[in-house]
């Protein structure tokens, strides 16, 4: 089951369709219930947060959202498309980031070769989408998305409290050597390069610190499209405990000055969670 709170952050047009709605979703795997009569619904634009301790069925719920994974019962339909009828077209229209089956980073590859490879991964097989101008661009866009948030953490002397944000990606550097707040910016910018209408961000719990996982909640409140389509980036994020969501949205830091999605939170109740086939 789950319990859902909305928490207003931002106005929504009363009759805008969801981009998200889901009612008695159930996932099972042989006998065992992975997750079981989930109803809930994501407004568009909206951050969406899966919470509810391990063993719930959270990342494999925003997986089934994504299209990756097959619910065994009830109904789903992402951004006006049925699942799993038409699981092939969601996937093309969500970013999913924070999974290491679905999306892992290469930590063997420099930054520059594991961004090339990804791009030319994401892009149609008769085009070149690894450019060195797009790989330079994608690097640098991780950087700025880390740059946004120096200003936003500061102590009374106006110095940065969030070492991470002063975290940078070099081009040269081996993946593995990347800062973890590095390594989610980018695996952001990667997630977003195909200009998706969803993005699905699993376990944001996986950052070390109360400091970077404050960050990583700031960029997902704050994140806009990449393209100029200008309909809104809907996200699903999952996590055990939401508490530096609440602290970067309570406390008395300037990211209020920022434009910020509004959040609703859905909670999992415990049930034992084998790991399905991911498609």
């Amino acid at each position: 089951m789950t319990h859902s709170q909305p928490v207003p952050s931002a106005r929504q047009p009363a009759d805008a369709a969801p981009a998200v709605a889901v009612e008695g979703l159930t996932l099972r795997a042989g006998q065992r219930t992975i997750f079981e009569d989930v109803t809930f619904e994501v407004p568009a634009g909206a951050l969406a947060v899966l919470t509810g301790a391990s063993g719930t069925g959270k990342s494999p719920l925003a997986l089934a959202i994504a299209g990756r994974l097959a619910p065994t019962a009830g109904r789903a339909t992402v951004l006006g498309l049925d699942l799993p009828r038409h699981a092939g077209a969601v996937r093309r229209r969500v970013g999913v980031t924070g999974n290491a089956t679905v999306t892992p980073l290469d930590e063997t590859l420099t930054v520059k070769h594991h961004v090339a490879e990804a791009l030319q991964l994401a892009g149609p097989w008769w085009r070149r989408s690894a450019s060195a101008a797009r790989v330079d661009r994608t690097i640098t866009a991780a950087n700025d998305l880390l740059g946004v948030l120096e200003g936003v953490f500061e102590d009374a002397n106006g110095d940065a409290v969030t070492p991470l944000v002063r975290a940078r990606l070099h081009r040269s550097q081996l993946v593995r050597d990347a800062a973890p707040a590095s390594r989610f910016a980018l695996g952001l910018v990667l997630a977003l390069a195909s200009d998706p209408d969803l993005l699905v961000v699993d376990d944001v719990d996986q950052l070390r610190t109360v400091h970077e996982r404050r960050a990583a909640w700031a960029a997902l409140l704050t994140l806009g499209r990449t393209g100029g389509h200008g309909k809104p980036l809907t996200v699903v994020a999952t996590c055990q405990d939401r508490r530096e969501l609440d602290d970067v949205l309570d406390s008395g830091h300037h990211l209020g000055a920022l434009p910020l999605r509004p959040v609703t939170t859905h909670t999992l109740g415990a049930f034992p969670s084998p790991a399905p086939e991911i498609r």
